[in-house]
């Protein structure tokens, strides 16, 4: 590399060439290899059809760019963020933005990342204390809301925007806090702590999107106890779809983004102003029917009335005493008719069977000792007899018996 004229101005361009030449042509950094723990991984494809890897490598001091074009196939095991690796490549200078990377060549896998491992220890250690197991309601019309958050983050925003939207009748308190860095942690405790104070029903936390770097202040135990000592429901709106921080598990309810916790707050007011609407047409068709079955069973009532009060019953009573006195007085006429028939041809028929009846068409009764004689030869010559007629009678003697 020649001699640098410092008299020349060099452009931004020009200084960023010359890194890059002395980065690479450094035999010490033509080849190395590099343990860190991954984070940011992000996976590509190429339009050739292979894949591609873009990640951070970083211990506790500081971190390294990496980007691995070649040899993702070949990689022993499916890297992911927290992972701890041993990475083997050359030092590059990224020109268009002059920042300076490791091209990987391979991936080894060296354990879990100290970072992930405490992490999850953190998380068991909370969870066996029953710290994700409060899930309260929400409330189902909150009339104020807490939102502690960045007052400049794209966040609050969202979460304006959506409850402007569904529910503008609900007011919000802003609680300002930091999302990131070093004071975020405390900060946002704070502002969990202030939300206390005020009235709101609800509090909704969180930020955007962004890297585990990031969001490490959601992992932090001291906001987790806050989280769950908080009086008023909570909805954790981190941001991040992809891992659950330890805010999300503490929070009564973890939304993926601050406009999904925005619209897990309130309901909406056109869905429910449908409802009310479908409602008030249930309430009316209900109130017709009713008015409607009323005055049948009155008009059920009122007949029964007619039927069954004393001044009905006694006119049906008259009704029907007419009725069988006309049929008792038919009947009895009926009866003596019969009966005077009757007796008629039975006085016909005594008359008709009474021997002076008979008497009277000429014939004559003959009777000896009070016995009705029927035959000659009950007779002796000599015997007195007494002959009835129809007008009296005579008495004689049998002087002789003639045979017939």
């Amino acid at each position: 590399m020649g001699k640098v004229d410092s008299t020349r101005i060099a452009s931004v361009s020009e200084i960023t060439r010359r890194v890059k030449e002395a980065v690479e042509d450094s035999a010490q950094l033509r080849y190395v290899k590099v343990r860190g723990e991954i984070s940011n991984l992000t996976r590509r494809r190429s339009r050739f059809g292979t894949d591609y890897l873009y990640f951070v490598l970083k211990d506790e001091k500081t971190q390294l760019s990496a980007v691995m074009f070649e040899g993702v196939e070949d990689i022993p095991f499916e890297p992911r963020d927290g992972d701890v690796a041993v990475c083997e490549g050359m030092i590059t200078v990224y020109e268009a933005y002059g920042k300076y990377q490791l091209k990987c060549y391979s991936m080894t896998e060296d354990g879990e990342g100290a970072a992930a491992q405490a992490l999850e220890k953190l998380k068991k250690r909370l969870s066996e204390e029953g710290l994700f197991t409060q899930k309260r309601g929400l409330p189902r019309f909150p009339k104020k809301i807490a939102v502690v958050t960045s007052p400049t983050g794209a966040a609050l925003q969202d979460i304006i925007n959506v409850i402007s939207r569904r529910y503008p009748i609900t007011t919000l308190c802003v609680i300002p806090a930091y999302v990131q860095g070093e004071n975020a942690v405390l900060s946002l405790v704070e502002g969990i702590k202030r939300a206390q104070s005020t009235d709101a029903e609800l509090i909704i936390f969180g930020r955007g999107g962004g890297s585990s770097e990031d969001l490490d202040c959601f992992n932090s135990e001291i906001l987790a106890r806050e989280i769950f000592a908080s009086k008023i429901p909570t909805i954790s709106a981190v941001g991040h779809e992809i891992d659950f921080t330890i805010a999300d598990l503490t929070a009564d309810m973890r939304a993926p983004t601050p406009s999904a916790a925005a619209e897990l707050a309130v309901p909406d007011i056109t869905q429910l102003r449908g409802e009310i609407a479908a409602y008030g047409e249930k309430a009316n068709y209900a109130i017709k029917r009713a008015v409607t079955d009323a005055g049948r069973e009155l008009a059920l009532l009122e007949k029964d009335v007619r039927l069954y009060s004393p001044r009905g019953r006694i006119s049906e009573w008259e009704q029907t005493l007419g009725r069988l006195s006309s049929e008792i007085s038919v009947r009895i006429h009926a009866k003596i008719t019969e009966a005077e028939s009757s007796l008629r041809g039975t006085a016909q028929s005594i008359s008709d069977l009474n021997p002076l009846g008979v008497l009277s068409r000429g014939y004559a009764l003959a009777t000896a000792g009070g016995k009705v004689l029927r035959s000659s030869g009950e007779l002796a010559v000599g015997d007195v007899i007494e002959v009835k007629f129809s007008d009296g009678g005579v008495l004689a003697a049998v002087t002789e018996i003639k045979e017939r």
